[in-house]
């Protein structure tokens, strides 16, 4: 009898010990976790950048390779850059519709699908259904009202036109 109840006195204490534990010092405990949960979201953001600009950088290795034009949309600063392997053909600076944000774009790249050689130059460059890229803002194809659009100068939007082919490569950097 004497055996059972230490048993019990030394089965109490055992499951009662990690309150105790807690009761003394739950809070150094507390604030080493909020610590660690910031530092692992600090280090998951730094490793998707990470992953990002290794993916731009896949992305202009590959087009160094190829033999064609491309063009690199930095959403956040409303720019971009025509380029030709590694060489700056032109600067752009866009016009983003009025109902879209930089965070309206994924980083990554896009296939150009479809150019359209509309009346009175009225060109439009269609990337699937994630963006379009025109001249005026107040065209847009009727099929595709609610991708959103991106807008230039007549001038820069000729030049790109004319130097981009179906098939070609845009990359969006966030």
């Amino acid at each position: 009898m004497l055996y059972s109840i230490y048993n019990l006195i030394l089965i109490a204490v055992l499951l009662l010990s990690p309150l105790i534990a807690k009761a003394e010092g739950g809070t150094e405990g507390l604030d080493e976790r909020a610590a660690l949960r910031d530092q692992y979201k600090s280090l998951d953001r730094q490793l998707t950048a990470l992953q990002r600009e290794q993916d731009f950088l896949l992305f202009q290795k590959v087009m160094y390779t190829s033999d064609s034009k491309y063009l690199v949309i930095k959403a956040k600063e409303k720019t971009g850059q025509l380029m030709y392997k590694n060489r700056l053909l032109k600067d752009l600076r866009f016009t983003p519709s009025e109902k879209i944000s930089s965070r309206t774009f994924k980083p990554g790249k896009l296939v150009l699908t479809k150019k359209v050689e509309g009346k009175r130059d009225r060109n439009v460059l269609i990337f699937g259904d994630t963006l379009i890229i025109q001249w005026k803002r107040d065209w847009v194809p009727t099929r595709e009202k609610k991708i959103p659009v991106l807008s230039l100068k007549r001038k820069e939007m000729l030049s790109v036109f004319y130097a981009l082919e179906e098939g070609s490569m845009v990359y969006i950097v966030r």
